[in-house]
């Protein structure tokens, strides 16, 4: 009965209802889209993350001395080739270890009249299989490669596309990179082939990769022998604390005591990460429970209008023997069935704005809808309801029926 007279309540004064409902549709759509949008924001990241190695990897960076070794600093050779293999021959936790070089300054490709800028990295073979690169046309680098210094280059799908003609086969082809000769050895797959994919986003940068071997880069492009990175990726993220220990090990002898290297890993980023998805929770969930409470005292504010227009009624029932318990239910559910109507209405304009921010928005953090999500919007909007009918049904209860027959 609450609920029928709760709709002939909507049905009977369009404007006030939809007035009063607007708060709960905004609190319902934002809680929802915040949801769907956190929701995509994690999926990308974590995409990110196994895209490049996952949460078991490591990546040395150098870092300043402490004050008492800067005077034996020059002591230190720095990241070099030797480091990896001290690496591989010393910490056997390491189930992976590369590598990387950048041409400084960036670099020019060019292939009969189609030039292109991009980034270009000197890379170990172990770079493709810890990045999870998969060619999709010719081969990777080798190690052969890396022991003749070949002037070979692997390229990305959306560089080899803009430096050849559609149809002609890269493979094979020519090309420079800052006026020295490469020769096109493979093309990698493009990554945003599927609507599952790792397509969009940080991934998608994988269609701009350029590779040559890390030997050649030094050879032809840098002035000394070091390496800017060096990544060592686990075979168990619970072998983390041990292997830092054994790394630090190792590269304090390489580096002939000098402390001048440190340590990143992924726990660094996730925490990171999840500060800014808290963060993200608070500042858009913060909207969505304003709205929601704008729409709880607007509902509030009807139901009292409502019980003051209908006080003979209710002195009416209770003289015919309607507990108070009843008069309480049914303002109860008058009450939670303008926040339904109000919070339905929200999920479904919910849905739409997703709809809308899935074409604009990268696949990688594309926002998403869940059962889970709409559930919580609608409980919300039901929740919300309940206690702005709370107030008003307890008035409702309390009428004496005498005095209420007595209104006019």
């Amino acid at each position: 009965m609450g609920i029928s007279s709760g709709w002939r309540e909507v049905l009977a004064h369009k404007l006030r209802s939809f007035l009063t409902l607007f708060g709960i549709v905004l609190g319902a759509a934002a809680l929802v889209g915040m949801l769907g949008v956190v929701k995509g924001l994690l999926r990308g990241w974590e995409t990110m993350i196994y895209e490049t190695g996952g949460i078991e990897r490591i990546t040395i960076h150098s870092k300043p001395p402490p004050e008492y070794q800067r005077e034996r600093a020059a002591l230190s050779p720095g990241r070099t080739l030797n480091d990896v293999e001290a690496i591989r021959r010393a910490v056997p936790l390491a189930r992976r270890v590369t590598a990387e070089v950048a041409i400084p300054n960036g670099a020019r490709l060019y292939f009969q009249g189609r030039a292109t800028g991009q980034s270009v990295r000197g890379v170990l073979p172990e770079t493709f299989v810890m990045d999870r690169f998969e060619v999709e046309n010719g081969r990777l680098i080798g190690d052969l490669d890396l022991e003749l210094q070949t002037q070979v280059v692997v390229l990305g799908a959306d560089i080899a596309a803009s430096l050849f003609l559609r149809g002609l086969d890269p493979v094979g082809r020519v090309i420079t990179i800052n006026g020295q000769p490469f020769t096109v050895i493979g093309v990698l797959k493009d990554y945003r082939l599927g609507s599952s994919g790792s397509g969009g986003g940080r991934v998608s940068q994988k269609n701009y990769a350029v590779f040559i071997p890390l030997t050649t880069a030094q050879t032809l492009f840098r002035i000394d022998e070091n390496v800017d990175v060096i990544h060592v990726q686990l075979g168990d993220i619970a072998e983390m604390p041990q292997a830092q220990d054994q790394l630090l090990n190792v590269l304090t002898h390489t580096h002939r005591g000098i402390q001048d290297i440190r340590l990143e890993t992924r726990e660094d980023l996730l925490q990171s990460f999840e500060k800014q998805r808290q963060s993200y929770y608070i500042s858009l969930g913060g909207v969505a429970v304003i709205g929601l409470i704008v729409g709880g005292v607007g509902i509030m504010n009807v139901m009292l209008a409502s019980i003051s227009e209908r006080v003979r009624e209710i002195g009416v029932r209770r003289a015919l023997g309607a507990k108070r318990i009843n008069i309480l239910v049914q303002i109860l559910a008058e009450s939670l069935t303008l926040a339904l109507a109000g919070g339905l209405a929200g999920v479904v304009a919910s849905i739409g704005l997703i709809m809308v921010l899935q074409r604009f928005v990268v696949d990688a953090n594309r926002p998403e809808l869940s059962i889970g999500a709409l559930a919580i919007g609608i409980a919300s909007s039901a929740l919300i309801g309940v206690l702005a009918g709370l107030y008003p049904a307890i008035r409702a209860s309390l009428l004496s029926p005498v005095e209420a027959l007595r209104t006019d």
